[in-house]
């Protein structure tokens, strides 16, 4: 084994076990009623999961679990975590769109959910004052869209392919190819999930599964 593959497994254990310990801290400030410090925690420990995610997609062994799921349920779940924390910026409003969803699809949940909880969180940080999340069934596709009112992606982004948009200090990036990963992973009948972003009276991010 080569030295970087060494030190690569050693640091993905590390990062395993950092990220349960703030996942058990976030739980601590919870129940001390320390919300800004929960958040904290929270956050820290989803940007480690999405790291973790990421090199076990560089050594494929990122698998999903693919199961009958409630889109419903997927979309209220993670809108009410940031409605029932401090990540919700005043003056922003998330609408949910959920008439056209239907009943159940085939997806591996913690991972889209994922997928869409940094996508949602993006929008909170560039939108002006409303988000849009709808959920319908398009020709053989679910089609989970969240759309803010912001400036819109910039037109470098557009143009490039999103498993090579640059990762910057931030972590600006890894979110997105991430996201495009495990999509691809979902598959059925010949066809794969897929990640959209367009501008549309503001950025659109749409996440396609078969």
């Amino acid at each position: 084994m080569k030295t970087n593959d060494i030190f690569s497994e050693i640091a993905a254990l590390h990062i395993h076990d950092v990220k349960n310990n703030l996942a058990q801290l976030a739980a601590e400030a919870e129940a001390r009623g320390d919300i800004r410090n929960q958040d904290l925690a929270l956050r820290s420990s989803e940007t480690l999961t999405q790291l973790l995610c990421f090199y076990r997609s560089e050594t494929h062994n990122l698998h999903v679990q693919i199961e009958a799921q409630n889109p419903h349920e997927l979309i209220t779940d993670i809108v009410n975590v940031y409605a029932n924390s401090s990540r919700l910026p005043a003056g922003r409003l998330v609408e949910i769109q959920l008439a056209q969803a239907p009943e159940l699809w085939f997806y591996d949940a913690n991972l889209i959910q994922m997928v869409l909880a940094n996508a949602l969180q993006n929008a909170l940080r560039f939108a002006q004052k409303k988000i849009i999340i709808s959920v319908t069934a398009q020709t053989d596709y679910l089609e989970i869209c969240i759309q803010d009112d912001g400036n819109g992606y910039p037109t470098t982004m557009l143009e490039t392919q999103i498993e090579h948009v640059p990762v910057s200090s931030g972590g600006t990036g890894l979110g997105l190819r991430l996201a495009h990963r495990i999509v691809a992973l979902h598959t059925n009948n010949g066809r794969a999930g897929e990640i959209i972003l367009s501008n549309h009276h503001g950025a659109r991010f749409q996440l396609r599964l078969p």
